[in-house]
């Protein structure tokens, strides 16, 4: 299965969501995180799903670590990212 990766661009601590800009595809994927603690801006996240929806296994190649997220949207543009991580 084909991975996709993606750069952490912008996060809402408060709501522990996440935007994750994908190059090839030239938007954003929306995580929403159990905890947005151990995530930071630069971050490189991978994932097998591709265009799933709801509870996905993310992982962050950056720090590491695998999670169950909640992909809450993909194909975000960069100007209505701060609409979607609720800012």
């Amino acid at each position: 299965m084909k991975q996709t990766t993606g750069e952490v661009r912008a996060i809402n601590r408060q709501r522990a969501m996440v935007g994750v800009y994908v190059e090839e595809e030239d938007n954003h994927t929306v995580l929403e995180l159990d905890s947005a603690n151990d995530i930071d801006i630069g971050d490189v996240m991978e994932w097998d799903s591709g265009k799933a929806l709801g509870t996905q296994s993310y992982r962050n190649l950056t720090k590491g670590w695998t999670a169950e997220v909640y992909v809450a949207n993909h194909g975000v543009a960069a100007a209505n990212l701060e609409v979607q991580l609720l800012v």
